[in-house]
């Protein structure tokens, strides 16, 4: 299987650990491996990229275009990221907003109808870490976890699973096996 796997952390947090040992479980089991970091992403949609959202070509920029043609090459999805402020990083969210455009994500038919458009993902998964217990997320309703597992599962396939962990920060050997345990069965 060959699963994209997004990077929101910093490269210097101490949380990023999370992203090697998914990488490190993923590579073991002979998946395909494709690490996208998007710590730094430019969040900001340009004028043009506005314009051009509901066109017939949606994807102008060539940062999205790139990674466009990495999730559509993709089988699955993975994000790594640190819970800020109940929900995923800034560059995250414009990565979203930026890349999984009409066309790419989603498609209308011919009653103009939304239709999924990532068919190819059959597997959503979002690792986090978050200085919050769960009953505090719960109580916020978590943003992160719609917005990755709830949310893009309807553009994928319809048999598509999920996984979702959140750990508590600092990442510590107890969350490394969190990890390993729910990369088992993919």
């Amino acid at each position: 299987m060959r699963v994209l796997l997004l990077d929101g952390f910093d490269p210097d947090e101490a949380d990023h650990l999370v992203v090697d040992v998914a990488s490190e479980v993923l590579s073991s089991k002979s998946h395909e491996l494709d690490v996208l970091a998007i710590h730094g992403f430019n969040a900001v949609m340009s004028e043009a990229e506005r314009a051009a959202y509901h066109g017939e070509q949606p994807v102008i920029a060539e940062d999205t275009a790139d990674s466009v043609r990495r999730v559509q090459a993709a089988d699955a999805m993975l994000f790594c990221y640190p819970t800020i402020a109940f929900t995923v990083p800034e560059s995250l969210k414009g990565w979203l907003e930026r890349v999984l455009v009409p066309g790419v994500a989603f498609v209308f038919n011919d009653k103009h109808r939304l239709r999924p458009g990532m068919t190819n993902i059959r597997r959503i998964g979002a690792f986090t870490t978050s200085p919050h217990d769960r009953w505090t997320r719960l109580r916020r309703r978590d943003s992160g976890k719609r917005t990755t597992v709830r949310t893009l599962r309807l553009s994928a396939h319809s048999r598509c699973r999920t996984t979702f962990v959140s750990m508590p920060t600092p990442f510590s050997e107890a969350g490394a096996e969190r990890v390993r345990r729910a990369l088992r069965r993919w």
